[in-house]
């Protein structure tokens, strides 16, 4: 009997729990269910990911507006030019505010993106726009080497027509001038070859197109930026011999006329 009355009482036990062994249970999957709903996750990669967005719109806004700064530094150089034609001056001068416009307005729509496979096609769009700015600086660089050169070649010129004056004069005084006309005919043919390569290089980079990621046009564009560039160094070539001549003149008329030559000799200063 008392085996019998303790089989009874483990079975109502057992009875007794069973309910609460399943509310614990739903109570659990409950929790875990309630936990697997919640958004603290992805509101973590949301914000993650926001962070990441505006680390990049910062750095493309850098990017541009250092191309913006450079382009502004560079139009100042274009409206003091002198010695170019003014449509190629001002040519330069549209190219460089087209440009900067460009990158003006690809920065805002950056600014205002709000995925990030727009803002990535965006980014990208930087490399494509250098290379209209990796093409207009060296223009300007160059047109701008050339004006500089025709400037100073047009001042050995002035100079060169005072200097064969006078030896004129001394040839006609009886003087023995032929080596100095040995170096007058050099000047003339040294300042004519530095304004031809001067005019060279910029006509041959004045009509370049961007190349787009051409390859063609690529090497088109390099090739007449090289040649350009090897133009400007036969003019600093051409502007160092004619500064040469006109120390030969200066020392030979010296000799000559050694009391009126102080005035020819202070008047080189400027391209010496």
């Amino acid at each position: 009997m008392k085996k019998l009355l303790y089989t009874l009482s483990l079975l109502l036990g057992l009875a007794t729990l069973t309910p609460a062994l399943a509310f614990a249970q739903t109570g659990v999957n409950a929790t875990a269910s309630t936990t697997v709903k919640t958004p603290v996750v992805n509101a973590t990669v949301s914000a993650a990911a926001t962070a990441a967005m505006t680390k990049k719109k910062d750095k493309a806004h850098q990017e541009l507006q250092r191309r913006v700064d450079a382009l502004t530094s560079i139009n100042a150089r274009v409206q003091a030019m002198q010695q170019v034609t003014p449509s190629f001056k001002q040519s330069l001068a549209n190219a460089v505010q087209t440009q900067t416009s460009a990158f003006q307005a690809l920065d805002s729509k950056i600014q205002a993106d709000t995925d990030e496979a727009t803002l990535k096609a965006d980014i990208q769009s930087i490399t494509q726009s250098y290379r209209v700015y990796a093409l207009v600086l060296p223009q300007i660089r160059i047109a701008a080497a050339a004006d500089r050169a025709v400037a100073i070649s047009t001042m050995m010129q002035t100079l060169g027509n005072k200097l064969a004056a006078r030896v004129q004069a001394a040839t006609d005084a009886g003087a023995d001038t032929k080596a100095l006309q040995t170096a007058l005919n050099d000047l003339a043919t040294k300042i004519t070859n530095a304004n031809t390569q001067a005019q060279a290089s910029v006509s041959s980079t004045a009509s370049l197109a961007p190349d787009t990621g051409d390859s063609t046009q690529m090497a088109a564009n390099t090739a007449a930026l090289k040649a350009a560039r090897t133009n400007l160094k036969t003019v600093e070539t051409d502007l160092k011999a004619a500064r040469a001549d006109i120390n030969v003149i200066i020392k030979g008329l010296a000799k000559i006329e050694p009391v009126k030559t102080n005035a020819a000799a202070s008047s080189t200063t400027s391209v010496q």
